[in-house]
């Protein structure tokens, strides 16, 4: 085994632990991003199917908006209980 090799490996274990540590934050994020785009499209299908744009699009973005911070919220103090 060269030194280099040693080094290379090192980086990716250090890599590693970076990602698991990062992760809870990361699903997070993508769970409010989620919410957001999920809770807009109902939103802006049921402005397509009964003719009242934009008010149930933006009623849902709001509600996603709502979800997405509480789900954050909830997600950052489990991670500080565990700390």
């Amino acid at each position: 085994m060269n030194p280099g090799d040693r080094k290379n490996q090192d980086g990716v274990n250090e890599a590693f632990s970076a990602y698991q540590k990062a992760a809870p934050y990361i699903n997070a994020i993508y769970a409010f991003i989620g919410a957001v785009i999920l809770f807009g499209f109902i939103g802006w299908w049921l402005d397509q199917k009964f003719h009242s744009e934009p008010l149930f699009m933006l009623s849902g973005l709001f509600l996603g908006l709502g979800l997405g911070f509480y789900s954050l919220i909830k997600t950052a103090k489990k991670l500080e209980k565990k700390r």
